[in-house]
């Protein structure tokens, strides 16, 4: 089970690349609960679908260009974490990389949970994994 969990993982980041940051319901639990960095500008708790969307809008409203481009993946029964490399083109036309590393809880192929964590070690470690 834990490769397809991978592999649902990957084919929400596929669509959120592709269309310019469309949620994939499909691949999400309707009740699914997204938490953003605790080290981030703001520490926010989003739930279900349309919380998940909000949160992807506030995003698109922060930058003027986005991509996530996968880097790695571990895979641990019903966790994924996932290392990402973000490539962000601010509005004043400002370009960076950034990596990050979030964790994914998955139950019957679908995404409940999810938590994005600036290092791979936080991500682990919010996972009950170790490097």
């Amino acid at each position: 089970m834990s490769q397809e969990n991978v592999e649902v993982v990957r084919r929400a980041v596929e669509r959120f690349n592709a269309t310019g940051g469309d949620v994939a319901s499909e691949c999400y639990d309707p009740e699914v609960v997204f938490t953003t960095r605790p080290d981030g500008p703001a520490h926010l708790t989003y739930h279900g679908i349309e919380g998940l969307r909000r949160s992807v809008q506030s995003v698109k409203e922060a930058w003027a260009r986005l991509g996530l481009e996968a880097v790695e993946f571990v895979e641990a029964g019903e966790v994924v974490v996932a290392t990402f490399l973000w490539h962000l083109r601010a509005q004043s036309g400002v370009e960076m990389d950034v990596e990050e590393t979030w964790a994914y809880w998955l139950r019957d192929g679908k995404i409940y949970r999810v938590e994005q964590h600036g290092t791979k070690r936080e991500a682990l470690e919010a996972a009950g994994l170790s490097e």
